[in-house]
């Protein structure tokens, strides 16, 4: 855990930029497919670096608690949702492993690119479940599975992306319904020290508590 901190630390001034070669802008369209305004709906961002997704989701919530390890990868959230005028999300470290939220105080959980990040993906997918309400919703929008092992080293990643069916069991282990494993028909895209290239599909997973 140490040095996937020290990682992101590292790298958060520059992440914005990064980020736009790893994944698209219309992710967040993708987010938000479905979503009204809501001002009564609290959602939580696990993972959230710079805000990608949080300060979308603060736009149609009452409020988001966005939570990351990175201290700087939440400064650099943080400095965006002034920029932008958002007022009604809190940032919180913590992993995804632990949240350090109560059971039941959420309605939409979000994670987006963190959970090849943890060690143990099904304790972070138990987690989202447990601080959810009945009823509330989960999105993971993360990598399929790859072979680029140079990621492991450059990049911290645990685990080389997930196939659809390891996501969807470890969901309804966790106890999630109507689940939905899909492909967002976007690519993650990143170059290796030595010029290697990569193209991933991205998928979106879905479930009800």
């Amino acid at each position: 855990m140490d040095k996937i901190v020290s990682y992101f630390d590292n790298i958060a001034r520059n992440w914005d930029e990064l980020r736009k070669c790893y994944f698209p802008d219309e992710l967040k369209t993708k987010v938000k497919e479905g979503m009204v305004k809501d001002k009564d709906i609290i959602a939580a961002d696990i993972g959230t670096g710079t805000g990608f997704i949080a300060l979308e989701l603060a736009k149609v919530s009452h409020s988001v608690i966005a939570i990351d390890v990175s201290t700087e990868m939440l400064k650099m959230a943080q400095k965006r949702a002034e920029e932008e005028g958002l007022k009604n999300l809190l940032f919180i470290k913590g992993e995804m492993q632990k949240i350090p939220l109560m059971d039941g105080s959420v309605d939409l959980v979000f994670t987006n690119m963190a959970l090849h990040h943890v060690d143990d993906p099904l304790k972070g997918i138990q987690e989202m479940y447990r601080i959810l309400k009945p009823g509330g919703s989960i999105t993971i929008i993360d990598v399929e599975k790859h072979e680029f092992e140079w990621a492991k080293e450059e990049m911290c990643d645990l685990w080389l992306g997930f196939e659809p069916r390891e996501i969807s069991e470890w969901m309804q282990i966790a106890g999630f319904k109507n689940i939905s494993v899909e492909s967002s028909g976007y690519l993650a895209r990143a170059v290796s020290k030595k010029g290697c290239k990569a193209e991933v599909g991205i998928f979106i997973a879905k479930g009800v508590k």
